[in-house]
């Protein structure tokens, strides 16, 4: 292979990394129960959170933890292998079972949505922000029961919860005076999921959060179905997803490595 092709495939392969990173279109997906991470399904905890699809204050009883999705549309690469875990940034609704079809969104487009949710401090912006740096921290070691739990809580609490002047969240159980006024009680849960096992679990992780260095890099798709997340009349949950990508200086060294191999190949040639 001569220099010149040996620099045309790195600069494809970057561009092939980075184009990962935009999406659009739409996706079809088929509900395949609780998160997967390769031996099957790990289960659901159950516990009562609010806001849900029956009232924006009073406690409901909901399956906490990851989702696990199928299809047959390999073009994203959260999608690539058929099989991919999502997490729910949606209580005001019920998951579907069966098919859904989602719009590719971003993390900006799920920040608005987070706007007109949960106006006031943290912004959207800064709640998508920490989704990414809880991922960055803890995604990498999650596959358990309690771990999928413990995410699915800590991805709520991020986007419905209340930050201290710190601007961390906490794992906090419902008040009764809090019932009249669901902006200032943001995300409510059951005492018992608030000191359950995976309930600490999430605790210890959000008072972590960003003290911690990052296990992974991660990035986040948000899988809308198109009309807003506090419209009854949506159909099922919006979600979003996470993926490993390369860290920046990936593609430096690939870059470089290539870019030596050429070097070589050129001075024998």
């Amino acid at each position: 292979m001569k220099y010149n092709q040996i620099l045309s495939a790195a600069a494809l392969v970057a561009l092939a990394f980075a184009s990962q990173a935009v999406f659009a279109g739409i996706i079809t997906t088929t509900y395949a129960g609780s998160a997967n991470f390769g031996s099957g399904g790990v289960g659901y905890y159950v516990g009562s959170v609010a806001p849900n699809p029956i009232s924006a204050t009073a406690l409901v009883g909901v399956g906490i933890g990851g989702d696990s999705f199928t299809s047959s549309d390999h073009t994203y690469d959260f999608s690539a292998t058929g099989q991919f875990n999502a997490w729910c940034v949606d209580i005001y609704h019920w998951l579907s079972g069966g098919t859904a079809t989602y719009n590719i969104a971003t993390g900006a487009d799920l920040a608005a949505e987070l706007n007109t949710l949960r106006p006031g401090t943290p912004a959207g912006a800064t709640r998508v922000t920490d989704l990414v740096r809880l991922a960055n921290e803890v995604y990498s070691t999650v596959n358990t029961e309690v771990e999928s739990a413990a995410f699915q809580l800590a991805v709520w609490t991020i986007t419905y919860g209340n930050a201290d002047t710190t601007g961390h969240y906490h794992i906090t159980p419902y008040a009764n005076t809090d019932t009249n006024n669901p902006s200032i009680a943001g995300f409510m849960m059951d005492s018992g999921t608030a000191s359950s096992a995976f309930g600490a679990l999430a605790n210890t992780w959000l008072n972590n959060l960003g003290a911690v260095d990052d296990t992974e890099n991660y990035k986040l798709t948000y899988l809308s179905d198109g009309t807003p997340i506090n419209n009854r009349t949506e159909y099922t949950q919006d979600l979003v997803v996470f993926t490993s990508v390369p860290e920046p200086a990936t593609f430096g060294l690939l870059a470089i490595g290539l870019f030596g191999l050429g070097f070589g190949i050129r001075k024998r040639g």
